[in-house]
């Protein structure tokens, strides 16, 4: 499992809540303009999925737009799971809340959208440690201590990140 990743995307749904929504493959209000005309985002959002590919420079925020705005699947949560070096089983449940284990589960359904990132990333660290051997684990908790730092909460990050343009 590429942990590396996984706690890089951990950090951006931390760092940046209104940045993530798990119903949502891609959204941005003026989809359209950045599609078409190349602009910048406005009220940007998307899954862990679709965090694992801006994470890992896969895709850009503008490509992202380009081939989905709800949950289209496929070949885009395969090359996320790649991404990640996952399994198929657990492909489908790290991207899928409906499959996590309980309280996780739980959790996620019962909790407002401004604790939803919050939720995800705790999320993510139980799947690290479920999944992860000791190793794993164990840079994990190191990465995930290197990047503690302040955080305004639920702040729109003034200059987004992943807003680079595509060819």
């Amino acid at each position: 499992m590429n942990v590396e990743l996984l706690e890089s995307v951990r950090q951006a749904i931390v760092f940046y809540p209104r940045r993530f929504s798990a119903a949502q493959w891609a959204f941005a209000r003026n989809a359209d303009a950045v599609i078409e005309n190349d602009v910048s985002p406005e009220g940007f959002k998307c899954c862990i999925a679709g965090h694992v590919l801006l994470e890992s420079d896969r895709m850009t925020e503008r490509e992202l737009l380009r081939v989905g705005g709800f949950h289209t699947g496929g070949e885009l949560w395969d090359e996320a799971a790649r991404a990640l070096s996952l399994t198929e089983s657990q492909c489908r449940e790290l991207f899928f809340p409906s499959q996590w284990d309980k309280p996780y589960k739980q959790n996620y359904y019962l909790c407002s959208s401004d604790d939803e990132a919050e939720v995800v990333a705790s999320y993510l660290e139980y799947f690290v440690h479920k999944y992860g051997t000791d190793v794993e684990r164990e840079a994990a908790t190191r990465l995930a201590a290197a990047a503690e730092r302040p955080m305004p909460v639920h702040e729109p990050n003034p200059v987004a990140p992943h807003a680079r343009a595509t060819v």
